[in-house]
């Protein structure tokens, strides 16, 4: 069964996983400092469901999109201005209203650039930018980059990520090979940018997966390391047909072809989690840390299993798998259910992530802490910073992560709850 791009983001299709069982459960720390700064369901006019995670100004604003509202309906661009003071209130400006057709509809991502022009993906398999006004009262400049042809460059654009030279790398979870799953089962592609500032992006599939064995259906964007190479996962597919971790070589000649290698290939039958939706990313050590929407404690949902954070370990010899280990299973009770979206480290190591659901009675969902073990093969210790609840103006569903943002604070997006119970936060929380 497959869903929407629009469901994906309320209900995450899960797979059945044999248990793990850590051995310590939840802390609680209701004390943190959380607080919504702003809620979507004032007037449609500002704009319904944000997706995405916040862009992060260097001044600490936050730039983002909503699939809906605005004039059109057809969702927005807003900026939500930090205030001098750090409990003074954000002001949220709408800065342009999709229109549809030439000027884009219904987008689905938001980054900022090194240019200073921000970039973003719409429902409509448009790679876009808009640019800032050159005066005071200047509007705001929307220019379609490309469209992809919805059948072999893929479809339902997953994540956008800039290389040094402010190229756009992403992935698609549809198309490709159309004869893989009837629809295809995704590609990673390159958006090349022009040299000259009235030349052409050029677009060019890096990879197309074919379901076995190098996966289907990349739901998350991809992760640069530090020599260029590309890093994601896949839904599906793979050698057991619960998904892929992935990495992409680049060509050593200009004009050949990148090199996809399976890293690891994830399995209900072992001691893991599998189906990740989530990007990767790379601690110090270039270990890969991410998340799974089914497996853990099968007594979590009926055998299904909650979800769990993983850590993929490089091996001593390049072409080894690389080893799998689970960080923490969870439970499904206040700990969270279905961890999604982008984690986070901080400086001293530990990881910061959010479920879809779970979270106490509500079930709306939670930000968390996963801390690191002090000594070599503890037990990481998982503490549940707050627990959504989709009222009294609090929001529920933060499906898309968190990113770090002024006073080094994090900062996220629910695309449900708050003041119309359906319309979506932003909200900011002290760790």
């Amino acid at each position: 069964m497959k869903f929407s791009k629009r469901a994906r983001q309320v209900v995450l299709m899960l797979a059945i996983l044999v248990a793990i069982v850590l051995p310590s459960g939840p802390a609680n720390a209701w004390g943190q400092s959380y607080r919504v700064i702003y809620d979507f369901g004032h007037t449609s006019s500002n704009g319904w469901f944000p997706v995405g995670v916040p862009a992060v100004a260097k001044n600490g604003d936050l730039y983002g999109v909503t699939e809906s509202g605005g004039i059109y309906n057809l969702g927005t661009f807003f900026k939500l201005t930090a205030p001098p003071t750090r409990n003074g209130a954000w002001m949220h400006t709408v800065l342009y209203d999709f229109p549809g057709g030439n000027g884009g509809e219904h987008p689905g991502l938001l980054l900022i650039g090194g240019d200073g022009n921000l970039y973003g993906a719409d429902f409509g398999q448009t790679i876009f930018q808009l640019r800032p006004p050159t005066s005071h009262d200047g509007v705001w400049k929307y220019t379609a980059l490309y469209t992809l042809n919805g059948q072999n460059e893929g479809s339902a654009i997953e994540g956008l990520i800039f290389d040094a030279a402010g190229n756009l790398y992403g992935a698609t979870e549809l198309g490709g090979d159309l004869g893989c799953r009837n629809g295809g089962c995704g590609t990673v592609f390159e958006l090349k940018r022009p040299t000259k500032s009235s030349g052409k992006w050029r677009f060019s599939v890096l990879h197309t997966f074919t379901g076995i064995p190098d996966g289907e259906e990349p739901f998350a964007g991809v992760t640069f390391d530090q020599n260029g190479n590309l890093y994601g996962t896949t839904h599906a597919g793979g050698a057991f047909g619960y998904g892929t971790a992935y990495r992409l070589t680049p060509p050593a000649k200009r004009g050949q072809s990148w090199t996809e290698a399976v890293l690891y290939s994830f399995d209900r039958s072992g001691n893991e989690g599998n189906s990740p939706v989530s990007p990767v990313i790379f601690d110090g050590s270039n270990k890969l840390y991410g998340t799974t929407v089914a497996g853990g404690d099968l007594n979590c949902q009926g055998g299904i299993g909650c979800g769990v954070v993983y850590v993929l370990s490089p091996p001593a010899k390049d072409g080894a798998s690389w080893a799998y280990s689970a960080l923490y299973a969870f439970q499904g009770g206040n700990d969270g259910i279905t961890p999604t979206g982008y984690m986070v480290f901080d400086s001293k190591g530990n990881l910061y992530g959010a479920t879809q659901y779970g979270g106490g009675a509500t079930e709306g969902g939670t930000v968390y802490r996963l801390k690191r073990p002090a000594r070599k093969g503890g037990a990481w210790t998982e503490t549940v910073l707050h627990a959504f609840t989709g009222s009294n103006g609090d929001g529920n569903l933060p499906a898309n992560g968190l990113t770090w943002g002024k006073w080094h604070d994090l900062y996220g997006e629910t695309w449900d709850g708050g003041l119309c119970q359906a319309c979506g936060t932003a909200f900011e929380l002290q760790p």
